[in-house]
């Protein structure tokens, strides 16, 4: 079935059918589809249930969900690809991922120290502090314009799970508890009024 791209969506129209998706997606109780509910941590959702979601949101809205460029960050954090890119930027050395992913412990105060002894990186005081923020700064920009709600998940919040430590599950969990559904139902309602299929004042 086609999407009908010529349907005008008010805010609260693109709220009720996505509430109806998720009931059927995910085979959850109506009532546990609020606002606030994590489609993750709430409600259950897992890979396979976004690539529905977002199916069924193309379906419905002609609107597609970015599911994937989130996936798709997650590895890139997971493989250090990123702290790669931080690294060149700051000490102007080309450090192979697979490299950084040998350093134990996996912290940046680590790969300073193998960044230092085996690159002959000069290191000044407050480094590792200042590549955890950029390290910080850059995972999180790159989740922009995506269906999250990160508007609470301060950069200084995010860097101190990466201090503990680079593979930080709760780092993740941070970032991926913000799949909710007012966050979504928000992706939704500025895709269509993008598009000129938003209600005026809706």
């Amino acid at each position: 079935m086609e999407p009908d791209t010529t349907k005008i969506w008010t805010r609260s129209e693109v709220r009720v059918s996505f509430g109806k998706i998720i009931v059927e997606s995910l085979g959850v109780d109506e009532a546990a589809v609020t606002d606030d509910a994590s489609l993750i941590a709430d409600l259950g959702a897992e890979s396979l249930d976004f690539l529905d979601l977002s199916f069924k949101c193309q379906q419905a809205f002609g609107v597609d969900l970015p599911v994937r460029l989130v996936q798709e960050r997650r590895i890139d954090w997971r493989d250090l690809s990123v702290l790669a890119k931080v690294l060149q930027d700051r000490y102007g050395i080309a450090v192979a991922s697979e490299e950084l992913r040998t350093v134990a412990p996996a912290t940046v105060a680590a790969v300073l120290e193998h960044l230092a002894a085996k690159h002959g990186a000069r290191r000044a005081p407050g480094d590792e502090q200042e590549v955890v923020r950029a390290l910080a700064e850059r995972m999180l920009a790159d989740l922009e314009g995506t269906p999250l709600d990160l508007a609470d998940l301060t950069v200084e919040r995010f860097a101190s799970y990466l201090n503990q430590d680079l593979h930080a599950p709760a780092a993740i969990e941070a970032v991926m508890s913000r799949f909710t559904v007012r966050a979504v139902t928000e992706y939704t309602v500025r895709r269509l009024a993008a598009a000129s299929r938003l209600a005026p004042g809706a």
